[in-house]
């Protein structure tokens, strides 16, 4: 039974501990310290699963109400009711709560302090940023089709995290991506995430928190970085949990007034310290409490620059580790640079390629710059890490909530990538799709491919569709064209990690970069610790095929220094991706010689460039 206790009857670790909004449960003491932030309060109560009320008091800091009970087990319900200065009373959620019901005001007692403790345990505080290989996923739509497609029975715990980490990571391990990158799983309405009803509470249609900290466990146990978005600038438009929270309606009350609106929500009252601190605690809990690896912060140009400065300085002095990474629309190192964030997602790639093969953009905008900022990396970005690289899309471009028809107007969006360029049907589009994953693991920066990318999934992903959720189906019935692309990644993704000193660095390591003035054929030397490759792209629809392409590369900074031979160990038209192997220069692993050359200051081959291909060569001594 709940009973409150006066605070001089507290242990002295509750009295000197940290004074957090919310509720604040301690385990072995069964008390629990409830603070609320109201600005128009008038009274206020905790009302516990049984409807007892409990009065709360004013505490130290202005417009803070506190109430001390004994008596607490955890998971418990309680809600707030509020008695506003207009006499209005209404029925809250708790702000900070970490797990709620849905569709009531209930929110339940946590212990959060086992999370820490056991978290601690298996996470890697020193994992290589610049090694990362990304796999983003929508939690319901990625397994939602798992148990009906592969035909499981077994299958008895319907959590979506749960199944994740049993049945999904074990798929996205094997492909060689080592971080997955979750669209949020903060409360929301809507379908994708970014409405977000409370910035604490894990959405409970997902799993509850031991589901999500089974699935971070399991990260970490295998090695894999887990990322979760997460959604500060607004709020959700609809169900907002926190609208006209203490009574107060004026502009959506306390949390929302002379915040502005974004298009999907109204901003938070940034200029208000309590919601500041609010913001800093959605990115504590999910860093500190569960023990994710980095946040994706969406939509920053959303929020005032100076206190996105503050909020992240303020992780880093706690989470120096932490990767934090920000979607700034359009992509901008000052981000990186002067607020703090370690990366940027990098948009402008994809449009970019995908005005080229329409043919908008020209042979000479690629000449002048445009294959250097898309493969050495976007202007100020000075390490790897930097960029994430999107190159065949990510959720923004694929998704689409119009049943498939062109959203915004923008046909350039909406889609798999592979159905913009043809459709999985087209041996062309899939041989485009190849090259650019490929040139994603060879340029400098991250790669992330979206879920269904990796199996040249078509048409679009909508999350409440069930035909445009992940198709688990063709793994099931090892479906060919998928499997192509799924193998391609594989090798691809081994080789940047078998040759991260050479394609994870976090320096410009680029030596003979030169761009063929007539086609769209870029080639390039990335060096590393006492070994060099030399990488050819060819974007254009012409190929040589008889050993006639002329590669020169330099023998002093070069040649004389990783090798006059080559051994090619990477075509994205290789038979088993579905290209045919007399692509290749020669057979896999075989030496090939320079010709005959009477230059003091260059070496050259004659090689094989199938179109729409990347093909990687290590240099040989």
């Amino acid at each position: 039974m709940w009973n409150i206790i006066e605070k001089d009857q507290l242990p002295e670790s509750i009295v000197t501990g940290p004074r957090n909004l919310g509720s604040t449960y301690y385990y072995e003491d069964q008390i629990c310290v409830f603070r609320l932030w109201g600005e128009h309060i008038k009274k206020c109560w905790v009302s516990n699963d049984i409807g007892k009320l409990y009065e709360m008091e004013p505490d130290l800091e202005k417009n803070i109400y506190v109430v001390f009970i004994t008596g607490v087990k955890e998971g418990e319900s309680y809600h707030y009711i509020i008695e506003s200065t207009n006499g209005e009373q209404v029925h809250r959620r708790d702000p900070y709560a970490r797990f709620a019901d849905y569709n009531s005001d209930k929110c339940f007692i946590i212990n959060s302090t086992k999370y820490r403790e056991d978290i601690a345990k298996n996470r890697n505080y020193n994992f290589d940023k610049s090694s990362l290989i990304i796999y983003e996923l929508h939690v319901e739509s990625f397994i939602a089709r798992y148990s009906e497609d592969m035909k499981d029975k077994e299958i008895t715990n319907k959590s979506y995290f749960h199944q994740i980490a049993d049945y999904g990571l074990p798929y996205i391990s094997q492909l060689g991506f080592n971080c997955i990158e979750l669209m949020p799983i903060m409360e929301y309405c809507g379908e994708w995430g970014y409405n977000p009803r409370l910035l604490m509470c894990i959405h409970s249609m997902l799993g509850s928190i031991d589901d999500f900290c089974y699935l971070v466990e399991k990260c970490h146990k295998n090695n894999v970085t887990i990322i979760i978005d997460i959604v500060l600038h607004h709020g959700a438009s609809k169900m907002n949990s926190l609208w006209n929270y203490d009574g107060y309606s004026h502009k959506g009350g306390i949390y929302f007034e002379n915040g502005g609106d974004t298009g999907w929500g109204a901003k938070f009252s940034f200029n208000k310290k309590e919601v500041r601190d609010m913001l800093y605690e959605a990115c504590n809990v999910l860093l500190g409490e569960y023990g994710v690896d980095g946040l994706r912060f969406d939509s920053v140009h959303n929020l005032p620059y100076n206190i996105l400065k503050e909020l992240i300085s303020k992780l880093r002095q706690k989470y120096p580790y932490a990767y934090l990474i920000a979607e700034v629309v359009p992509e901008n190192p000052q981000y990186v640079h002067n607020c703090g964030f370690d990366s940027c997602w990098i948009h402008s790639s994809y449009y970019d390629i995908l005005d080229l093969k329409r043919g908008f953009k020209t042979q000479q905008e690629w000449n002048k710059g445009l294959c250097k900022s898309i493969i050495q990396g976007h202007s100020s970005f000075n390490k790897s890490s930097q960029s994430i690289l999107t190159m065949l899309g990510n959720h923004d471009q694929i998704g689409n909530r119009v049943n498939g028809h062109i959203p915004h107007g923008d046909d350039r969006i909406g889609r798999y990538l592979i159905d913009q360029f043809g459709g999985r049907l087209n041996w062309d589009a899939r041989a485009y799709c190849r090259m650019l994953y490929s040139i994603q693991c060879i340029s400098f920066g991250i790669p992330m491919i979206f879920m269904g990318t990796e199996n040249n999934q078509c048409e679009w992903w909508a999350p409440k569709e069930k035909n445009h959720c992940f198709n688990w189906s063709v793994i099931k019935l090892q479906d060919q064209i998928s499997k192509e692309m799924r193998d391609m990644i594989q090798s691809i993704n081994k080789i940047k990690i078998d040759m991260k000193d050479i394609f994870c660095s976090e320096t410009h390591n680029f030596l003979d970069f030169k761009v063929n003035p007539s086609f769209l054929v870029t080639s390039f030397v990335r060096y590393g610790n006492k070994r060099a490759c030399l990488c050819i792209i060819n974007m254009d629809s012409k190929e040589w095929l008889n050993k006639e392409y002329v590669i020169k590369i330099s023998k002093q900074n070069t040649a004389n220094f990783y090798g006059d031979k080559l051994m090619q160990i990477y075509n994205s038209q290789d038979s088993r991706f579905g290209g045919w192997d007399t692509s290749y220069t020669q057979p896999i692993n075989t030496i090939i010689y320079c010709n005959n050359s009477h230059s003091e200051s260059t070496i050259e081959f004659l090689l094989n460039i199938p179109k729409y291909s990347v093909t990687i060569y290590e240099l040989i001594k």
